[in-house]
């Protein structure tokens, strides 16, 4: 054993470099400051360097989605009305009639145009007309071929027309051009205050608008802007190009906000698309659009991180870090036998000082050979045990919880937040333009059997009945299934899936229909009568009740009956910005939504009560803050004077203030982020330093303390090649040295008795 007293300085630095770089108690101590002051810096400027917008991006996207859902549903107008005029007029293919039965079973198929014309293809003469006088001066009939035109926009003294064109087979004239006209408008008015729309042509004239007119020059600029976007690029297939922006700030403050979109989808079957139409939906911000609770939240959390970083990483490195290096040079410095007579030196607490005592007490063993370590260490087992660096970790661990929890709780904390005037009547709006498109839908599906039935006849014929219907399912998309019922409600034909609703109770007079009131999914249809007349005014009937009772005495003929699609409606009720979608019966009982619901169940939204009750007076919409999440509530009837305006029904909207894209959200959004990334940056560094470095000196602690105790046996390996591991090294070369020490105490007298007997005379 070495006695030397003052070893070169240079040893206790090559010490040092000895520890490997990537390993031991430093590297999770620096990555915990680093992680640390990274989400300070992200503090202070994802959330302090936060500032309001005056033209918050939940406006903007009000607009634009209010643009999207008009321009949807004129486009859906327009190829519907197309559509339908051609497949009237395929019916005629192979049964001609004169012009004038034409036009007289069109108009009593569809009431949707204002004017219908029949003229010659060839001289432009005109051979029958319905209603309004078609415009059809400056038309170039010249290039007309059996396919149809496009529909075109006309302008006339009344306003622009819109035209639509389909070749009908006639009895004497052959086959002829049929026209119908119709004025082009937009599905729903705006409410909001300064809130206008406007369908604009391609050269920038207005075909139809409500709401103010929009005179300023200011005004004019973005609105030029918004449509040159919306017809600069063509969108890819089956999208809608849309965007939104916004205007210069007037005298007072205030901009326009203009949201756009193109009429057009792009694909090859838009017929909509060559008209080169574009909505645009605009309204007004003042200058204090936005706001945020806490302005200096960010800068005052950023700071707070930066003290607790600081506060950590010194905290670690005076109670964990150099007090295990201190452990590693004194256990080093008694395996190489340095200074022997100098007691160990190492902290009172924890397992570095379980593990220092028991240094402590191997060098007393190695000084004094004869010194008993059963009589002179406590055994392990009878020492009260304490945290150790479990206790600083947890410290750690909650400095940095009581940080982020405060975070972590802005993400709930919408009660208090402004919701912008623009954004609820956009809300209203949209509500507004989805209830009417679901009853446009629906209309039009009772419309296409009405188309239908003069071709069907009085069902008697069932080839050609079957043959007729097969064609039709074909063409529309909506039914799941077409079928005729007798008087007595038995299937004369059908077409695609099995009619869930047959017998007496299931003829009735013409409309839409819910055939059940419970059952798995609701079950929605449309029913026109075959053959003969009935008097309609005398059995009206009650379009909210349910086929479920006796037939009407007037129906004695057949009746067609077309089953929509159950994801028929969920499809119209898919809108993009309004968060959840409901259609309810009279009885506000769930019949589709844009998302998983429970068929004649309560609506999930107990709160739209009171805007219920005001749509009856027109679509209404509210910020309710109490009895749950904040969320801007609207709702709106289904009315109108078509079959389904009697059902009753409604669409319910709700979109979760935390959902809208405000200055406030965004705010909160950053800080949750950043507190769960502050939590996670503790979690990872003080885990790191638990599993690392915690749990093997917790072991090494125990064998020390064995060690100590007089256990020679069992060998000490170290887990990582750091200062655990380097410990744990001078531990087992300690071992050795005491196991040979006490290997020659126990030879000793044996080695006594050999000398004596070789020094003994013979």
């Amino acid at each position: 054993m070495s006695t030397a007293a003052n070893p070169p300085r240079q040893h206790r630095y090559r010490r040092r470099a000895d520890m490997p770089l990537l390993g031991g108690i430093r590297p999770p101590i620096a990555l915990l400051l680093l992680l640390l002051l990274a989400v300070v810096g992200l503090t202070a400027v994802g959330v302090g360097g936060l500032r309001t917008d005056d033209t918050p991006q939940a406006v903007r996207e009000a607009q634009q989605y209010a643009a999207v859902d008009s321009a949807g549903a004129m486009r859906a107008a327009v190829n519907e009305s197309a559509g339908d005029l051609r497949r009237a007029a395929a019916r005629f293919d192979d049964a001609p009639a004169a012009p004038s039965a034409v036009l007289g079973a069109l108009g009593e198929a569809y009431q949707k145009w204002r004017g219908t014309a029949i003229v010659r293809l060839d001289t432009g003469r005109l051979l029958a007309a319905r209603g309004e006088t078609v415009p059809l001066a400056g038309l170039d009939l010249g290039r007309v071929t059996d396919v149809a035109p496009a529909p075109v926009l006309i302008a006339t003294a009344t306003g622009p027309r819109l035209l639509s064109f389909a070749v009908v087979a006639t009895k004497a004239d052959g086959r002829a051009l049929l026209v119908a006209s119709d004025s082009l408008r937009l599905p729903t008015a705006a409410t909001g205050r300064a809130q206008s729309v406007q369908v604009l042509d391609r050269t920038g004239v207005v075909i139809d608008g409500t709401g103010p007119k929009l005179t300023g020059e200011s005004d004019k600029r973005v609105v030029a802007t918004a449509r040159d976007r919306a017809g600069r690029h063509r969108p890819g297939v089956a999208e809608t190009l849309s965007g939104s922006l916004a205007g210069a700030a007037d005298a007072h403050g205030a901009r326009r906000v203009v949201g756009y979109a193109s009429v057009g989808d792009g694909t090859a079957q838009d017929i909509a698309g060559p008209l080169g139409l574009t909505v645009i939906s605009s309204t007004t911000v003042d200058r204090q659009a936005g706001s945020l609770r806490h302005p200096l939240l960010g800068l005052a959390a950023a700071g707070a991180l930066l003290v607790v970083a600081v506060l950590l990483a010194g905290l670690l490195v005076r109670t964990l870090q150099r007090p295990l290096l201190r452990l590693f040079l004194e256990s080093r410095r008694l395996t190489r036998g340095e200074r022997p007579a100098q007691p160990v030196e190492g902290p009172a607490r924890g397992e570095a000082g379980r593990i220092a005592r028991a240094l402590e007490e191997l060098r007393l063993q190695l000084l004094d050979p004869a010194r008993r370590p059963e009589d002179s260490a406590p055994r392990p087992a009878s020492r009260r045990r304490r945290p150790g660096i479990a206790l600083p970790l947890a410290l750690c661990a909650l400095v940095v919880l009581s940080w982020s929890v405060p975070l972590l709780m802005l993400g709930g904390s919408k009660g208090s937040l402004r919701v912008p005037g623009q954004v609820v009547a956009a809300q209203r709006d949209r509500t507004d333009t989805t209830a009417d498109r679901v009853r446009q839908a629906l209309n039009e599906g009772y419309a296409d059997l009405r188309a239908i039935r003069p071709a069907l006849g009085d069902g008697s014929r069932a080839a050609n009945v079957e043959a007729v219907l097969k064609s039709a399912l074909a063409e529309h998309t909506r039914y799941r299934s077409l079928y005729v019922l007798g008087p007595s409600g038995d299937v004369l034909a059908r077409a695609g899936e099995t009619p869930r609703h047959t017998g007496a109770s299931a003829v009735g007079p013409d409309g839409v229909l819910l055939l059940n009131k419970s059952g798995r999914e609701p079950q929605i249809a449309a029913r026109a009568v075959l053959g003969g007349a009935y008097d309609a005014e005398a059995n009206a009937p009650d379009m909210g009740a349910v086929a479920s009772t006796a037939p009407s005495a007037a129906v004695t003929t057949p009746v067609v009956v077309g089953e929509f699609k159950p994801d028929f409606l969920a499809a119209l009720l898919d809108r993009a910005g309004l968060g959840h979608i409901w259609l309810l019966d009279d009885r506000q009982r769930v019949l589709a939504a844009n998302e998983a619901f429970s068929s004649f169940g309560e609506l999930p939204e107990q709160r739209a009560g009171a805007v219920l009750g005001e749509a009856a007076k027109g679509a209404a919409a509210a910020v309710v803050r109490t009895g749950g999440e904040p969320a801007v509530l609207a709702a709106a009837r289904l009315g109108g004077s078509g079959s389904v305006g009697s059902l009753g029904w409604s669409v319910v909207t709700a979109q979760p203030v935390g959902w809208l894209h405000l200055d406030q959200n965004r705010a909160d959004r950053r800080a949750v982020l950043v507190g769960m990334l502050g939590l996670a940056a503790a979690a990872l560094c003080l885990g790191w330093l638990f599993i690392a470095v915690g749990l093997p000196l917790r072991r090494l602690a125990a064998s020390a303390e064995a060690l100590a105790a007089g256990d020679r046996r069992t060998v000490l390996y170290p887990v990582h090649h750091d200062e655990v591991g380097a410990v744990a090294r001078s531990l087992e070369l300690l071992r050795q040295q005491l196991d040979r020490q006490s290997r020659r105490a126990a030879d000793a007298p044996a080695r006594a008795v050999r000398t004596a007997g070789r020094k003994t005379p013979h």
